[in-house]
């Protein structure tokens, strides 16, 4: 018979193995909910009439980059009856005033959540912004061109002044300035901004005037990596299709700039140990061009530059050892290939057959 001390510990045991199992079972029939999903819209300053854009895509896309991936429903409420679902959706209100938009979202596994943004909704008048970027898609390092112009009844406003900003899709985060831009005589504007990586809401917004409030509108940027390789790309030629296999370890992009200018591309890379510095090749439209390698502290910088026109360039950073790390394997030394080879030896085939008949006529008839 157990002392009386040691039945209080074992009644105090299963009395806790109880309370956990009660509470286990219960979590499994709760509702789980993670991080509350978010939204974006854009014009941020909607009109009556106007086709305004939902957005909670971007938070799927955050969610199975840092979680288990997974696939979520979306349920849209607007606010005056109206509903929708999808991760993005279009609405257009038929009356001026502030209405609570919603999105709930879903998994069919107990995770989700809700969130809910107030709207205010205002007349049309007949001024409208516009922001256009570049592409909507980068690479670290890249630049992008924000462009937009301001219009009045369809006609461009000069000298209208606009404030860029920018806003990472992070819980908690704010606007930050980009720039300040003035018109044109055409109501246009333009610069350049050099973002790091994330994902990005830009926003152009007018302060409006004596006659017209304020106005905003926004679209979405995405900032993409290279990997833990390539740390930077930079170029002053306009650069399309950029493309980076970290398997492979080959770049690619093709590079564009006015006729008689020349052109440059710097590539940072970090010091991997399994990264040789003198087995890179860079082909410009197929042909091995020269460049330099540079080493710094934490880092190799590759260097080339060409004459402008539209260029493919492929850069390959395991290609095999070559001699010097500032130039790159002349065209003449290169393997030959094996359709090349075949070639050859069938040639030279059918030369050693053709001297064997010549000799054997030419000793056969002097032998008579």
């Amino acid at each position: 018979m157990l002392p009386a001390k040691a039945d209080a510990s074992a009644l105090a045991l299963v009395m806790l193995l109880s309370m956990l199992t009660l509470a286990c079972s219960s979590a499994v029939n709760a509702q789980i909910v993670h991080a509350t999903p978010s939204f974006v819209y854009s014009p941020l300053t909607p009109r009556v009439g106007d086709v305004v854009t939902f957005d909670a895509l971007w938070w799927e896309q955050y969610w199975n980059e840092n979680n288990e991936p997974r696939s979520f429903s979306y349920s849209w409420s607007f606010g005056d009856g109206a509903h929708a679902t999808g991760a993005t959706v279009n609405h257009t209100f038929t009356k001026s005033g502030t209405y609570n938009v919603g999105v709930t979202v879903d998994d069919g596994l107990r995770t989700g959540g809700s969130s809910e943004m107030k709207i205010e909704v205002r007349e049309q008048t007949p001024v409208t912004v516009h922001i256009f970027l570049s592409s909507e898609s980068i690479y670290n390092g890249q630049e992008v061109v924000i462009s937009g112009n301001l219009t009045r009844n369809g006609e461009g406003m000069p000298n209208a002044w606009f404030s860029l900003l920018s806003k990472t899709y992070v819980e908690g985060a704010t606007w930050n300035d980009i720039a300040s831009v003035k018109t044109d005589a055409y109501g246009k504007f333009s610069t350049v901004w050099k973002p790091i990586y994330g994902v990005y809401q830009v926003k152009a917004t007018w302060a409006g005037d004596s006659t017209y409030p304020e106005s905003s509108v926004s679209v979405e940027l995405r900032v993409k990596g290279f990997g833990n390789f390539i740390t930077e790309f930079s170029s002053n030629s306009t650069i399309n299709e950029l493309n980076y296999n970290a398997t492979t370890r080959v770049l690619s992009f093709t590079a564009e700039g006015p006729s008689g200018t020349n052109g440059y591309v710097s590539v940072t890379l970090e010091k991997d140990s399994s990264f040789d510095p003198l087995g890179i090749s860079v082909l410009l439209d197929g042909h091995p061009i020269e460049y330099n390698v540079e080493s710094t502290g934490e880092s190799w910088i590759l260097f080339f530059t060409y004459t402008h026109s539209i260029h493919n360039v492929l850069v390959n950073f395991e290609v095999g050892k070559i001699s010097e790390p500032t130039s790159s394997t002349p065209l003449e030394q290169q393997e030959t290939s094996p359709s090349l080879q075949f070639e050859t030896a069938l040639t030279l085939v059918i030369l050693v057959i053709v001297t064997c008949l010549g000799l054997a006529l030419y000793f056969k008839k002097h032998k008579r």
